[in-house]
């Protein structure tokens, strides 16, 4: 068997080591463009920022490792072309084309950032934050004591994140969004509100209903962001627009958003082609249809299944629900499964309850306010969907709802799951079962 994997990051690595561990004797071949692989890209954010220097540490599997696990790894080389018919790949390296049979092709050739048309500018000082390249060019930007002000376009998780870090290096710091609210897509107005104030209160000037026109070069260096809400000036700027899955190459069917359409365990159109990562959909949970979950956690798992699977073991992966969290300044960020506006988007009988409360006891050190938004099952009260913030203990409350949610709890399971207590982590009645409780 012949198994050729396109795009050696999170799920190309994922699916190949896994993948030549199930079956030793099968040709596992892949072709990556760049000269690494294994890249974590989660980790840019903090490299940038200095909270550890050494690129490598975002690596997590070397080509030298790969190839002694008897993966055939070509590095620097791009496929040029499919042939579905005759299933093999063109793959250009050097110059040279050279032809690829497979009798199963893996394509994970993920997402790449959105950078719209904002003019005519330099681009030495503007950047995307997605590869170790991006990370070594902003890394050295924000290095340099003379370029202060720095103007982040979008408010999602990397534009927080870098944010975030900026914020820590003493930068002058200006975040523009076009939505009503940051993070809008994961979190509801009225939780994500506190954050925006912390933001705002921090000397950053964030913009929320504001549209970008046009980016362009200063005299004395530096950009001038034109803007519905008046012009920015900045010696950086941070584009964080979202992501366009990599499947321009690829005669498959795609959503509206270019996701190569495939069912929930990655098998495309094509008998012998399967998906997985940031450039496919994947199987929601809650919702029971297809979305696009651009995280790396989903392709990591999802090509872990895919491995398993076309392996003929059996497999425990019955979809996703978008679980993701994230840190901004003595906030944490954290939520799962279905939100409010999701479900209005996609027709889904729900029903909402907010609680604010503590994540632990007052007379132990640290106790800070929580807040907790649940969505369920207005008939049968089965848990759907949440989302929490505060100061400290978000993101593990978040993993115990995920728990919940897959379990296909209720609100009243919830209101009495029997979750551990001490004063300096929960009250008697913790956060999760008071939220529980509520929701009627």
């Amino acid at each position: 068997m012949n198994v050729v994997v396109i795009g050696a990051n999170a799920a190309g690595m994922s699916f190949a080591a896994k993948y030549k561990r199930n079956k030793p004797a099968d040709t596992v071949t892949i072709i990556e463009r760049r000269n690494y692989i294994s890249f974590g890209t989660c980790g840019l954010p903090y490299f940038v920022g200095g909270q550890f220097d050494d690129s490598k540490r975002m690596i997590s599997r070397t080509p030298e490792q790969a190839i002694e696990s008897g993966l055939d790894l070509r590095l620097e080389t791009e496929v040029t072309a499919v042939n579905r018919h005759e299933q093999y790949v063109t793959a250009r390296h050097l110059g040279q084309d050279s032809r690829i049979d497979y009798d199963r092709l893996i394509i994970c050739t993920g997402a790449r950032p959105v950078v719209p048309d904002f003019g005519q500018y330099r681009r030495d000082h503007v950047f995307t934050l997605t590869s170790l390249e991006d990370g070594l060019a902003l890394k050295a930007a924000l290095n340099d004591p003379d370029k202060c002000q720095v103007c982040i376009i979008g408010a999602g998780f990397i534009g927080l994140e870098v944010f975030d870090t900026a914020h820590l290096m003493g930068k002058h710091i200006t975040v523009l969004e076009r939505e009503p609210h940051v993070m809008s897509r994961q979190f509801s107005p009225e939780l994500i509100e506190v954050v925006e104030q912390a933001i705002s209160a921090s000397d950053t000037d964030l913009r929320t209903n504001c549209n970008v026109s046009a980016i362009r070069d200063r005299d004395q260096g530096g950009y001038c962001i034109e803007t519905n809400t008046g012009t920015v000036e900045a010696d950086i700027v941070v584009l964080s627009l979202g992501f366009r899955p990599n499947t321009e190459l690829f005669d498959l069917a795609k959503n509206s958003h270019g996701a190569l359409l495939a069912d929930q365990f990655g098998a495309t159109e094509d008998p012998n082609i399967f998906t997985a990562g940031d450039c496919a959909i994947t199987h929601h949970l809650t919702l029971g249809q297809p979305m696009y979950q651009p995280l790396a956690t989903t392709a990591n798992k999802q090509a872990r299944m895919l491995a398993d699977r076309l392996a003929g073991k059996e497999t425990h992966l019955d979809g996703f629900l978008g679980s993701s969290c994230l840190k901004v300044l003595d906030y944490e960020l954290a939520c799962t499964g279905v939100n409010e506006q999701m479900a209005k988007a996609h027709g889904l009988a729900a029903k909402v309850s907010t609680i604010h409360d503590k994540n632990q006891t007052d007379y132990c050190p640290g106790q800070e306010d929580i807040s907790i938004k649940l969505v369920y099952n207005p008939e049968t009260h089965v848990l759907l969907g949440g989302e929490i913030i505060g100061k400290k203990g978000v993101v593990g409350r978040v993993n115990a709802l995920a728990v919940a949610i897959c379990a296909g709890m209720t609100t009243e399971q919830l209101g009495y799951l029997d979750f551990c207590y001490a004063p300096p982590f929960a009250r008697t009645w913790d956060a999760l079962n008071v939220a529980g409780n509520v929701a009627r």
